[in-house]
């Protein structure tokens, strides 16, 4: 029988994707992860294998605790009408600069500027919570009783969705707050615009 393992995984696993998250992929060294995680090099290679799947496992836990619940609140019409759904998720943004200075910014965005273009495997997580949002964000227009098309209501789900993003690489740099009231009020602009005319 093997000697049982003699850390929290996933405390481990959340403090890697802590230091990812911060430091990027190819700046987080194996002994950095080692020292955060406050675990043995063994203990690492038989958890994680390799530092490679140990971040493709912080991406997933990402997706599980922050892309999830996300997409859940703007597709749940308990949550409110859809437009205040979408406005809360930005309004969250610059509630945390605003309050705390945050500059974290997401990870999602993160990992997108960093690994995607040379790493099929995070382009192919990056591509599944970005369309999870897209669909949180996409329920939420629904739920509006716009007269919109499917066709229309995607193009608008994923232009809020390059918003959002866009907005948390703005935290990430400092200027949130700066951007802040522009950003919501294009956002109230997208919701609430009238519907184009018919052409005659």
């Amino acid at each position: 029988m093997g000697r049982p393992r003699e850390f929290d995984t996933q405390k481990a696993l959340e403090t890697a994707m802590s230091v990812f998250w911060d430091q990027g992929y190819e700046d987080a060294s194996i002994s950095e992860l080692l020292t955060s995680m406050r675990i043995t090099k063994g203990s690492f290679y038989k958890a994680f294998s390799d530092k490679h799947s140990l971040y493709l496992a912080a991406l997933d836990l990402y997706a599980k605790n922050v892309i999830a619940p996300t997409a859940q609140t703007l597709s749940d019409p308990a949550g409110g009408p859809g437009q205040e759904r979408i406005l809360n998720l930005f309004r969250h943004v610059a509630d945390a600069a605003a309050n705390t200075g945050d500059r974290q910014g997401c990870f999602l965005c993160n990992a997108a500027v960093d690994r995607a273009a040379q790493d099929k495997d995070v382009e192919g997580r990056l591509s599944a919570m970005f369309a999870r949002l897209e669909n949180g964000i996409a329920a939420a227009l629904r739920d509006m009783g716009t007269a919109e098309e499917e066709q229309m209501l995607r193009a608008t789900a994923r232009s809020l969705v390059a918003l959002y993003l866009g907005f948390r690489v703005l935290g990430r740099a400092g200027r949130s707050t700066d951007y802040a009231d522009d950003i919501i009020t294009q956002v109230e602009r997208i919701l609430f615009m009238p519907p184009v005319a018919e052409p005659i």
